[in-house]
């Protein structure tokens, strides 16, 4: 099921499958990646209760280990709608026994999606429903597509603005867990900009931590056109693209969870950035689109 949000200025497409949004159009222009297969079929997945990798697949509460596919389990399952305006919905999901087997919890998670003046904003609530305390990680995954227009140039005429992020370390994944050995990047040394080069993700994500400030902008060199992303409330932002394809969009990843490290075990509580919500206890976080034209 998909539902269509109007502002007037622009408009959006959530999906109840994953409870993504899958659409933002303005002005005629698409910002969301489309989930072309011959780059990435993906869109903007929910990633609850781990963010990227858990460690040898697995996850463990009290001592028990449990199966944990990459990215959790929420965005291969339907959310159900409980609020649908004009600008604005609210999905939710919850467990069932399939999940229960995986992530030990019963648990309300929402997905909210609002139109703006500027763009659009996405909210995630957790909420614990069960008896004991919940351990998990929330993150986003959003792909935009990179260049918007033909008057934006290509992939590599965009830059990531930063605000005070000079001297700020990034890390990549080796193997497809972070690894203290591996030695960091120092991508945004003297500098706030960083210029999107496809080869820089031939490895994997670029992940930045400690940013100062929560928010980047996306612009094109070319025509000074792009957007700004707001992720106040996160922890660390993952920068993707699809390695050796040259593909045109980018993965802004805000993320509260790290992919697994070589030095963490499979214990919940080991996962950098995690969260811990007691019973009928909340967490949200979120993050905004504001479109600069």
């Amino acid at each position: 099921m998909t539902i269509t949000l109007t502002n007037g200025k622009a408009s959006a497409v959530v999906r109840t499958y994953g409870g993504e949004l899958i659409s933002y159009l303005r002005d005629g222009i698409e910002y969301v990646w489309q989930g072309n297969p011959e780059h990435w079929n993906g869109q903007a997945p929910i990633l609850f209760p781990v963010c990227c990798s858990a460690k040898d697949g697995k996850i463990a509460f009290d001592g028990t280990e449990y199966p944990m596919p990459k990215h959790g389990i929420a965005r291969k399952r339907e959310f159900e709608p409980v609020y649908i305006g004009k600008t604005k919905v609210v999905l939710e999901q919850r467990e069932t026994e399939e999940t229960l087997k995986m992530f030990p919890f019963c648990y309300s998670l929402k997905a909210e999606y609002e139109l703006t003046e500027e763009g659009f904003s996405a909210k995630f609530t957790v909420k614990n429903l069960d008896r004991n305390e919940m351990t998990f990680c929330i993150g986003g995954h959003p792909g935009f597509n990179c260049p918007l227009t033909p008057e934006d140039g290509g992939f590599e005429d965009h830059s990531l603005y930063f605000e005070n992020a000079e001297g700020c370390t990034a890390s990549i994944t080796k193997d497809g867990y972070m690894n203290a050995e591996v030695p960091k990047l120092d991508i945004l040394k003297g500098t706030n900009e960083l210029p999107l080069v496809w080869s820089d993700y031939d490895n994997d994500a670029i992940i930045l931590e400690d940013l100062p400030v929560k928010s980047v902008k996306l612009v094109s060199r070319v025509s000074g056109n792009g957007f700004r992303f707001d992720f106040e409330g996160f922890d660390a932002l993952g920068l993707w693209t699809p390695d050796h394809k040259h593909s045109p969009f980018i993965c802004l990843e805000p993320w509260n969870g790290l992919p697994a490290d070589v030095a963490e075990t499979t214990d919940a509580k080991s996962k950098k950035y995690h969260k811990s919500i007691q019973p009928d206890e909340e967490y949200s976080v979120g993050y905004a689109v504001s479109v600069i034209r």
